[in-house]
């Protein structure tokens, strides 16, 4: 896991122009191995995102007698058809992963083994108790570090399927206990508000018997088999840094081809499109259930806007993003309703909040969000804050700023986006190690 501390800098006022492919989607690589891992035969992942994250995921999955095997960029996963593996007791360490923790406490749940799960100091800051008290409900036998991690899950007699009503809008809650109810015996429902649905997707790519309906999701545990072969599209998530970066720079455009353009994912595209970036869709295809297409997009005016409510839960990764590409709209920027953002890898509010400060743009702090004031960035020195995200977005900020941009503490890329630095670099970004 990652340990080292890396910073880096950022020249100022560059211009990027190319077209460019991003990894494979994290959260879709991260359903692909979970769920291959314990269905009946055989699966080739192709296109899967390789990174820290993503092997705390395969390393969890070895652990219930999934083999994987990773072969020229893709993997080759061997499941274990639901089965309740008994084995000697084990401690995973997922590092930065809360996805890969919260996921597998589900499938963890149905084990015959004990098992202790812990990850870094972020992670051991992040909530537990709203995935293992729906669990618990469900027989499985699971104890917090008041409502953190490390966790505990001890084995149980049988998992027992029952109703949920979520009222949190999250697909980490509603994935691990759709996963934990595959063990189980009797058809059960979720009533949750909408939130990115790749679970749903893919586990319909392997048969499962699960319909949505509205706001509700009904499951009737059946055997997993496995459609031999997932591709995974590139992660937009990953694809919106060089999408923002192309739009506040002057003279920059940018084609990016094959990304996963889910519904549940683009709401930071409609709010990019309502501050008056130009942004164009071009063709759109269903892959494993998955909507593809390439995004076309270029230097923009932007303006000022009150992002709805109904796009934070569609738009939550890509809000550092959203709040750099305010500061250069014109006018104030309002965005509310989005308290999920202080229990990500860090407190991305007051992350950004601290960031912006720095770069000398106004900003107002609140409880669930901030207003940010249209303005110039000014080249300085600021932290990542131990956050993949911030420490990108905190880079592509160099694209605008009078002045070089150093980030401190920027090894946590590597949980999501390795390949960053290097795309960057490729299409007129100038990004270096600093000592």
């Amino acid at each position: 896991m990652i340990s080292e501390t890396i910073n880096h800098q950022a020249a100022c006022n560059n211009t990027i122009n190319g077209t460019i492919n991003v990894p494979g989607d994290k959260s879709i690589s991260h359903r692909a191995i979970i769920i291959s891992s314990i269905a009946e035969g055989r699966t080739q992942i192709n296109q899967y995102l390789d990174s820290e994250d993503i092997n705390a995921t395969i390393d969890a999955c070895l652990q219930i007698n999934a083999e994987i095997k990773k072969n020229d960029g893709s993997l080759i996963i061997t499941g274990n058809n639901l089965q309740r593996i008994q084995r000697e007791n084990i401690e995973l360490n997922f590092g930065n992963s809360g996805t890969s923790m919260r996921l597998m406490m589900g499938i963890l749940s149905a084990q015959k083994f004990s098992s202790t799960l812990t990850g870094d100091e972020s992670l051991t800051q992040r909530p537990m108790n709203r995935v293992s008290k729906p669990l618990i409900k469900m027989n499985a036998n699971i104890e917090t570090s008041n409502g953190t991690a490390p966790v505990t899950i001890n084995p149980t007699d049988d998992i027992k399927n029952v109703d949920h009503i979520i009222n949190i809008p999250s697909a980490q809650i509603k994935s691990s206990i759709i996963l934990a109810g595959l063990y189980g015996q009797d058809a059960f429902r979720i009533t949750t508000p909408q939130s990115r649905d790749h679970t749903e997707i893919m586990l319909k790519e392997f048969g499962s018997k699960i319909s949505l309906k509205s706001n509700a999701i009904k499951i009737t545990p059946n055997k997993l088999t496995s459609p031999n072969t997932i591709y995974i599209p590139g992660d937009i998530s990953s694809a919106a840094f060089f999408i923002v970066g192309s739009i506040i720079s002057k003279d920059s455009q940018i084609k990016i081809e094959n990304v996963g353009l889910n519904p549940l994912r683009t709401g930071f595209i409609d709010i990019l499109k309502m501050m008056g970036a130009t942004i164009d869709i071009t063709d759109l295809k269903k892959v494993n259930g998955e909507a593809v297409g390439n995004i076309n997009v270029q230097s923009s005016k932007l303006k000022g806007i009150t992002i709805p409510k109904d796009l934070i839960t569609r738009s939550i990764d890509e809000l550092p993003l959203i709040v750099l590409a305010a500061s250069q709209a014109e006018g104030k920027t309002s965005l509310r309703n989005a308290e999920e953002l202080r229990v990500k890898e860090s407190d991305r509010i007051s992350s950004m909040v601290t960031m912006m400060e720095r770069f000398e743009i106004s900003i107002d702090e609140f409880s669930d969000g901030m207003n940010v004031y249209g303005g110039t960035i000014k080249g300085k020195k600021v932290n990542s804050f131990g956050d993949h995200r911030v420490a990108m977005t905190a880079l592509i900020a160099s694209l605008v700023s009078e002045g070089d941009i150093i980030v401190e503490d920027t090894i946590n890329i590597e949980t999501s986006f390795p390949e960053f630095i290097e795309i960057a670099n490729n299409i007129g970004m100038n990004i270096q190690a600093y000592d």
